[in-house]
C-alpha cells in the first residue's frame, strides 16, 4: 500500500513553476539562505550565494525558457 503525500508536501505546476504549499515552502527557504533577497514587496533577486548554490546543483540559470 502506498503512502499518502502529506498536504503539506503537496505541490503543483503553475504555468510551468512549482506552485502549491511546496513550491511556497521551498522559496521561503531559499530566502532564509541567503540565495534570494527581497528588492521591493513582490520582487525578489537572485543573490551571487543563490547563482552559485544553483549552478552546484546543476540548474542553468542562464537558460532562456521558450
Amino acid at each position: 500500500m502506498m503512502a499518502k503525500t502529506p498536504q503539506a508536501l503537496k505541490g503543483r505546476s503553475c504555468y510551468g513553476h512549482l506552485g502549491g504549499t511546496l513550491g511556497g515552502r521551498l522559496f521561503e527557504r531559499l530566502v532564509e539562505l541567503g540565495w534570494f533577497e527581497q528588492e521591493k514587496s513582490t520582487v525578489y533577486l537572485l543573490t551571487e550565494r543563490g547563482k552559485q548554490g544553483l549552478l552546484e546543483l546543476g540548474v542553468d540559470i542562464y537558460e532562456r525558457r521558450r
